[in-house]
């Protein structure tokens, strides 16, 4: 049949649903005109004279069907390619069943593979000789002959994938159903209407698709294991993740139902791809050294649940516009026991910040319970992947942020009882979801310099996002500053180790700059923030100083010593010569010198110190490209706050490489006169 469609013989072929994926494999040149024109139940084919044989496979049938053998069955050769056959043993002690087959079927139900006939049909047969105590033989033949050779007693049963139709159960007696199979209408694509092609621009099993993902959700491993032919993309937040989407770097995203809702409300031009492909409840997490706070949580829970303060934050939240919502005034006390939240600022109706503070339906719900058991509530935000972390690492006394129940993150923390249930579907272009709008409206006609404004009002002034910015760039100064007056202070004494006639000390000091610049800063941060003060209650700043001083110091060391091993040794002979002692020939002939060969590599790597502060949102440090992905999270403009971190980070570059270079003339004044001697002679 596929030999005639494909040289024009025929026109349009009938073919089981579940099979094309394996014929399109090899015959990419087809098209579905119609999908599942008709279904009809599959099942077994038995003599008339042979009802306890049929009643047999019944019982079996609804054996596998409990126990679950019938829905691995299912997933392994319906869902997944290259299933393997499984080692199925018999006693044979009742004699051989032997069932008609076809080999030439196709997967999933029937082929030949290795010399050996397998699929869905041939493990279902197997599975049933096993039960009844017989030898599988499989008889294979064409598929008209199936029922003529049952009749004739040449075989025991039929297993070929047949349905079930009034006509033959005048031939023979069918068992319970087994499967139901779809017929679908298929032709060479060139012969196809375009507006009547019905494949799907995603297949199925998104095969070969671009899938993006939050980096730690539950979607990650779902992704995996539902869908294993996909390519999975982690994104660290959410605004990435949409713009990848936006960017074409990705096919499709996964999020949950509500904020994929306010995801496709700002992006018309997107659809659900999968909808409910997973649902799982909700949880706050709690670490597992603290078991009497969760048991607060879940007292303050069923309480709400009880006196209608629960049905109105998911009225505000889950049911209403969350964009919307507004946040109700909840006084939070401020002289009692500290209560850290940590949060990760993806969006609503979860968590957001709305005009210098956070809202949504999880900061309410945490807020209400630390005004009722007067806690003095403190928030904190960071990448989501770091929430458990965090937690588990005693940073923080909770985490709320739509955050999944899961076995692999019970084994790491406490969850409270669920609070909400999470339905994840995924999304994709509307060309792709196969549900794209033909309307043509016309596009309002906008200039760039009125795009820059509104994006310049959204991003900047709207909910007071300026305050984000100016809070960030704070925090990026400061530890730029004291990360280098500490590296500084550092790289000197690893110098003196480094060029020390001690016999250890150099030693150590090769080691040092050996472990610190071979390791990446970002895994360097992690471990000092989440191992080496893992039992210390210390501000994440002063440990992103402390770690990006200690990277800062191993390079400093490096520039000192070959800038002082750059200067002629003749000079620190003459200097003792002199009368100088060896320190007053270092400080007043060997350093000066040393320190203007030093200065200009300095400055380079101070403006690097400065843009790898980008990375300490990963240990809750609320910094400038931090605030720009909170911007980015609440107006889903996926440039303009980074063009505009980048110009702020560019600003702050020159303006930091002009105060250098003024520190530069001051240790160099011969400098300063020598350009202006140049200036007079042009």
């Amino acid at each position: 049949m596929l030999n005639a469609l494909n040289s024009g013989k025929v026109d349009v072929g009938f073919y089981d649903h579940i099979s094309l994926k394996e014929v399109f494999k090899n015959n990419a040149q087809l098209g579905i005109v119609a999908k599942d024109i008709f279904k009809v139940p599959i099942a077994a084919g038995f003599n008339k004279e042979s009802a306890k044989l049929r009643d047999q496979f019944n019982s079996f049938l609804k054996e596998i069907k409990s126990n679950g053998v019938y829905d691995d069955m299912v997933d392994r050769w319906m869902n997944k390619d290259q299933a393997s056959m499984p080692i199925i043993n018999s006693t044979k002690a009742n004699g051989v069943l032997r069932a008609g087959v076809v080999g030439d079927l196709g997967m999933p139900f029937t082929v030949m593979r290795d010399g050996k006939l397998v699929g869905f049909d041939i493990e279902l047969s197997t599975r049933f000789a096993a039960s009844v105590g017989k030898e599988f033989v499989p008889v294979d033949m064409p598929f008209g002959s199936l029922i003529a050779s049952l009749s004739t007693r040449k075989i025991d049963l039929i297993t070929a994938s047949m349905m079930i139709t009034d006509e033959r159960k005048k031939k023979i007696d069918f068992s319970d159903p087994y499967f139901e199979s779809g017929v679908s209408v298929i032709a060479d694509k060139k012969n196809i209407e375009p507006d009547e092609v019905v494949t799907p621009a995603i297949p199925e099993d998104l095969a070969g698709i671009k899938i993006g993902v939050l980096s730690g959700t539950v979607f990650d491993p779902y992704i995996q294991e539902t869908y294993p032919k996909a390519q999975i993309l982690r994104f660290e937040n959410t605004t990435d993740l949409i713009a990848s989407m936006i960017g074409g770097k990705i096919d499709a995203a996964m999020f949950d139902l509500i904020s994929a809702g306010i995801i496709l409300k700002h992006n018309p031009g997107w659809g659900l791809l999968r909808e409910d492909s997973k649902s799982m409840q909700l949880g706050v997490g709690f670490n597992k050294n603290n078991p009497g706070l969760r048991d607060e949580f879940n007292a303050y829970l069923k309480e709400i649940k009880q006196n209608g303060i629960y049905d109105s934050l998911q009225n505000r939240w889950f049911k209403g516009d969350a964009e919307k919502a507004v946040m109700p005034l909840i006084p939070i006390p401020k002289s009692g026991k500290k209560l850290i939240l940590g949060v990760s600022v993806e969006d609503l109706p979860y968590v957001s910040v709305i005009n210098g503070e956070y809202v949504g339906f999880d900061i309410e719900l945490i807020r209400r319970f630390a005004e009722r058991n007067k806690f003095n509530l403190e928030i904190i935000s960071m990448n989501f992947s770091s929430l458990l972390a965090s937690l588990a690492a005693g940073k923080v006394d909770l985490i709320a942020d739509g955050i999944a129940i899961s076995r692999e993150r019970a084994k790491m923390i406490n969850f409270s009882d669920p609070y909400a249930e999470l339905k994840a579907v995924i999304i994709a272009p509307k060309t792709q979801t196969g549900n794209q709008d033909n309307t043509v409206v016309a596009a309002e006609k906008v200039t760039f310099w009125k795009k820059t404004a509104d994006s310049m009002y959204n991003n900047i002034m709207r909910e007071k996002r300026y305050l984000l910015i100016l809070n960030g760039l704070f925090i990026t100064i400061l530890i730029s500053i004291f990360s280098a007056l500490f590296g500084t202070l550092l790289g000197g004494l690893i110098c003196f180790l480094r060029m020390s006639k001690k016999k250890f000390l150099p030693g150590f000091a090769r080691l040092y700059i050996s472990l610190l610049r071979g390791t990446p800063v970002l895994v360097l941060l992690m471990i000092i923030y989440y191992v080496v003060f893992a039992s210390v209650n210390i501000n994440p700043v002063v440990v992103a100083v402390f770690a990006f001083g200690l990277n800062f110091g191993a390079y400093v060391s490096e520039m000192f010593r070959s800038s002082i091993e750059s200067i002629d040794p003749g000079q620190k002979e003459a200097g003792i010569a002199g009368g100088f002692t060896k320190v007053q020939t270092f400080i007043h002939i060997i350093s000066p010198q040393a320190l203007r060969r030093v200065l200009p590599v300095y400055k380079g790597e101070f403006i690097s110190l400065v843009k790898m502060t980008s990375i300490v949102g990963y240990i809750a440090v609320q910094d400038l490209t931090k605030a720009g992905d909170i911007i980015r999270s609440r107006t889903f403009d996926a440039f303009f706050p980074l063009i505009m971190a980048a110009a702020i980070y560019l600003l702050l570059a020159y303006l930091l490489t002009r105060a250098l270079d003024y520190v530069e003339i001051s240790v160099e004044p011969g400098r300063k006169n020598s350009n202006r001697e140049v200036e007079v002679n042009k």
